[in-house]
């Protein structure tokens, strides 16, 4: 199985719909993670997982772990592959003929079971929230960033990296409090691009793929922000749907490239210290 390009037709599959696939699996409110590895899955997994998984158990096991356990997979159940991404160290010749180390990426993939699947299996449902309010989940966000220029009011919601500033509709634009904060933290994700934060390239024409590309890290992080806040707002921007389309099409592993910064802003904004439990996929 090419693990990308299956992953890849999935979500183009629903996108051709009109539905962005990574918003539904927030409205559970936590972390798809392995019980008895006690990970917490990262990037693509993370999302991939929660959209396999909305309305079941957060917790996947292999099939050897649960068989380990003493627990069996219920027959007629299917696996959910996930990746495993590294990298490896080779040898190679040079242009000069010379031998010279290198490294080359790795992607590959195995089955989780959901435990919902698995007899026996009786783990408790987690939560990956941060703690207090709403409101002050969201602020712990934006208060990361430290924007020179904070959050303004404007006529539409945008990252300005030469001001560093953040723009926002008033609050009464919103149908709800949860869709403007879910506004909010998707251009909280952008502003983490600005070269003294993780330095991507904003200054991106619009509607070129690179413009789709940086939206789509937004969103996604968005997505991940969302579940992190415990915010129920809206996340899919229809209007980008044809861009990220194109974007997918032309790149199987543009979906896990994007999914990869995108955790990567999460992180920085919620200063998480934890080990990964995939390594990124560079763009």
């Amino acid at each position: 199985m090419d693990i990308a390009q299956y992953i890849t037709d999935r979500i183009i599959a629903e996108l051709e719909k009109g539905v962005a696939p990574w918003v539904k699996p927030w409205h559970e409110d936590c972390e798809s993670y392995n019980p008895i590895s006690g990970t917490v899955y990262r990037g693509m997994n993370q999302l991939w997982l929660g959209m396999a998984g909305l309305g079941k158990s957060n917790a996947w096991l292999t099939f050897k772990q649960a068989s380990d356990a003493g627990m069996s997979v219920k027959k007629g159940s299917k696996g959910v592959p996930i990746i495993f991404w590294k990298q490896l160290s080779i040898s190679k010749k040079d242009d000069l003929g010379n031998d010279v180390n290198a490294t080359i990426p790795m992607l590959k993939h195995y089955f989780v079971f959901n435990a919902s699947d698995i007899e026996g299996a009786t783990f408790s449902k987690g939560s990956g929230k941060l703690e207090g309010s709403i409101d002050s989940r969201v602020q712990v966000v934006v208060d990361r960033l430290a924007l020179t220029g904070g959050v303004q009011q404007a006529s539409s919601a945008f990252y300005q990296a030469s001001k560093d500033a953040i723009g926002m509709p008033a609050l009464s634009s919103f149908r709800s409090l949860a869709d403007y904060h879910a506004t909010l933290l998707h251009e909280c994700v952008h502003a983490t691009g600005a070269k003294s934060r993780l330095d991507r390239q904003l200054m991106n024409r619009f509607g070129s793929e690179a413009y789709a590309f940086e939206e789509l890290i937004a969103e996604l992080g968005a997505a991940m922000l969302c579940m992190k806040t415990g915010v129920d707002g809206q996340l899919q921007h229809a209007s980008y749907i044809e861009s990220w389309l194109k974007v997918l099409k032309q790149d199987k592993n543009a979906i896990i490239k994007a999914a990869s910064k995108a955790q990567a802003a999460m992180d920085y904004l919620i200063d998480t210290k934890v080990a990964e439990e995939q390594m990124p996929l560079a763009a």
